[in-house]
């Protein structure tokens, strides 16, 4: 929420300053702010699972692991969902949802943890899926897009620099 906040704030900003012909505080303006709403969209939106037939893709900050599902030997939630491999390998979603807080207990009764819907999809279809064809390795690798973007805030982050370096 904070980080829409944020984002709307520095968009609303430069709309203004555009508005008022400030081409000078916007060409200054826009790199820092373009950063500032990158990192924001990597850190907090952009991380996601999603779940098809034949694999479960977690999306973190800049990374992309690619796990089959005859390749998931368990899933656990602890603070995040945390997938483990047949091979030992833990992958870390912080898409998924969180641990939840446990029902206030009556006295003698033991706190019940709610499991959250995100959490019985993915194990729903992780016991629907582990018996099938064995095809495909695990795959981790870089986030492509996260990173374009990134490379194109960091591009016009250094014009911005360089337009308040030479203005000064």
């Amino acid at each position: 929420m904070a980080s829409g906040l944020v984002a709307v704030l520095g968009l609303f900003l430069l709309g203004d300053a555009s508005v008022r012909g400030s081409w000078d505080v916007v060409l200054r303006a826009a790199g820092p702010i373009a950063v500032l709403v990158w990192a924001l969209w990597v850190l907090s939106y952009r991380p996601c699972i999603v779940v098809d037939d034949r694999t479960v893709n977690v999306i973190n900050p800049l990374r992309r692991t690619v796990v089959p599902w005859h390749a998931v030997a368990d899933v656990r939630l602890r603070w995040q969902i945390v997938i483990e491999t047949v091979a030992g390998r833990k992958v870390q979603c912080w898409g998924g949802p969180s641990l939840p807080r446990p029902k206030p207990a009556r006295r003698g009764e033991q706190a019940v943890l709610p499991q959250p819907d995100e959490m019985t999809v993915l194990l729903d279809r992780w016991s629907e899926r582990r018996a099938a064809a064995a095809d495909g390795d695990v795959v981790r690798g870089w986030d492509t897009p996260a990173l374009v973007v990134g490379a194109a805030t960091l591009a016009l982050l250094v014009v911005s620099l360089l337009s308040l370096w030479l203005g000064a």
